[in-house]
């Protein structure tokens, strides 16, 4: 379906319904269940036994990190396309936010938790809009200095500079 007054390619998606099914698929393919390994006396496997937690619902580990591009190759589109839809402003862009922040948040986890090098993790976050920022705090302010404060300081440096050449 084409937008009245935007013009350009119809939507890849018939309905924000459509669309959030296909994300949270996506979303949903990067877990696995977990299984341990039972093993001998010898440390060989002789089976596999499913994990659950404490309240007995079945363990699942992350089996593919989320990236935006997996998800633009979920959706069948690029990420390109994605761009185009979060700049929409509609109930489309919305999903798309949701599900990039989704993304970011695993990537910012990983660097945390050590499971992404530091290195990948500032790569891939810079690339959601974070930056590198250096602040320098200095209390030498010439605010902080009266104007007697500042001549006392000159003279004593022009004295000091006298002293040295006097020789």
């Amino acid at each position: 379906m084409t937008v009245p007054g935007l013009g350009g390619r119809p939507l890849k998606f018939n309905s924000a319904e459509e669309l959030q099914q296909k994300i949270d698929a996506y979303f949903d393919s990067c877990w696995e269940e977990s299984w341990k390994a039972i093993k001998d006396g010898d440390g060989v496997i002789v089976d596999w036994k499913q994990e659950f937690d404490k309240d007995g619902n079945p363990m699942r580990r992350l089996r593919e990190r989320p990236t935006v591009t997996g998800l633009a190759i979920a959706l069948g589109t690029s990420r390109n396309v994605l761009i185009e839809y979060e700049k929409r402003r509609d109930e489309f862009s919305d999903l798309i936010q949701k599900a990039k922040t989704l993304v970011e948040y695993y990537y910012e986890k990983g660097v945390a938790e050590g499971d992404i090098h530091p290195a990948t993790g500032i790569f891939a976050l810079k690339n959601f809009g974070w930056t590198d920022v250096l602040q320098i705090h200095t209390n030498n302010t010439p605010e902080q200095l009266s104007p007697d404060d500042i001549a006392r300081y000159l003279k004593e440096k022009k004295q000091g500079s006298n002293n040295n050449h006097s020789g």
